[in-house]
């Protein structure tokens, strides 16, 4: 059986009955030994990366059961494949625990997704450079080029770089208060991501999950409360379960293609109409809401994965 650390925030802070981690946890935890990883604990000494590790095992989702037992510190080269599953924001303990586990990339441990990719690619900014066609964009701290997006489309949205769960994001119109709005926002920020206001945010804001370069078909599609624009569960947002567009099939197989080639296992694509708006490649979420097995799906391609991986090594 394959060694696979999971490296996630607390469990104890996780939702069992809608966490992703947890889902496929549970679906790995008869076909392998599953270990969670103390983020905390992860150091370096020497040229080795240890971390202190807990075998794991999930029971029932709704009672949020789980055991964990035998920590220990071990040498990570040591797990068959490390799974990174650690939310933002992308801070400087969140960078360094990267390099650190990029490291580990060069002693041939399988670390998914890659901490070299997620140390390459914004989720915005990647959605932004992805999509075709593209949303009205201004990506940067340029005061003047962020209020002339303004002045051209009367309404736009702000989003931070580096949080997620629509965290930070915020609306606004061509008004008399707009510029001290953006200036302030890119004084908190300093880096900001402003586009076009799209109103068909109003028909739901679509999640298509990839992995291992695998479109699943059945999508999240959530739809913003009443009092607000953002779509995301966390704010409120409602959800149904339809099937992708085959109109849009083609772009996101091109990006299914795109991801594998840089070691992106799992990723959530997010669209808004026709525009790829992010591309969560940190800590993607949606399959238990999605269903039809997908947790299971993606278990298996993950030690199909390892498996392939650990033969060409060979």
């Amino acid at each position: 059986m394959y060694r696979v650390g999971i490296l996630m925030d607390k469990i104890e802070s996780v939702n069992f009955n809608s966490d992703s981690t947890i889902s496929i946890i549970k679906s790995l935890q008869n076909k392998s030994e599953v270990k969670l990883i103390l983020p905390e604990s992860l150091h370096k000494a020497s040229n080795n990366i240890y971390a202190t590790v807990c075998n794991v095992r999930i029971g029932t989702l709704k009672k949020n059961e789980y055991a964990m037992e035998k920590k220990y510190k071990i040498n990570l080269n040591r797990l068959d494949c490390i799974f990174f599953r650690k939310d933002p924001p992308i801070n400087q303990e969140y960078i360094t625990l990267l390099q650190m586990l990029k490291e580990l990339e060069f002693q041939d441990t399988l670390i998914l997704n890659s901490p070299s990719a997620l140390l390459s690619f914004n989720e915005k900014i990647l959605g932004y450079n992805l999509s075709e066609p593209k949303i009205p964009t201004v990506i940067g701290n340029d005061y003047k080029e962020i209020k002339k997006l303004l002045e051209k489309y009367k309404e736009i949205v702000l989003k931070p770089l580096n949080l997620m769960a629509g965290r930070g994001i915020i609306k606004i119109k061509n008004k008399k208060e707009s510029s001290i709005i953006i200036k302030e926002y890119l004084k908190k920020y300093k880096v900001a991501v402003a586009q076009k206001y799209l109103k068909v945010i109003k028909n739901g804001d679509n999640r298509i999950i990839i992995y291992n370069g695998i479109v699943e078909k059945k999508i999240l599609t959530r739809y913003p409360p009443e009092d607000d624009f953002r779509a995301n569960i966390a704010f409120g947002g409602e959800y149904k379960i339809n099937e992708i567009k085959k109109e849009y099939i083609p772009l996101i197989d091109k990006i299914a293609a795109f991801l594998k080639y840089h070691g992106i296992f799992f990723a959530g694509v997010d669209m808004i109409g026709q525009y790829v708006t992010e591309i969560n490649i940190t800590s993607p979420t949606g399959i238990q809401q999605i269903g039809n097995g997908l947790s299971m799906k993606i278990a298996n391609q993950l030690l199909k994965k390892i498996d392939s991986y650990h033969m060409s090594c060979k």
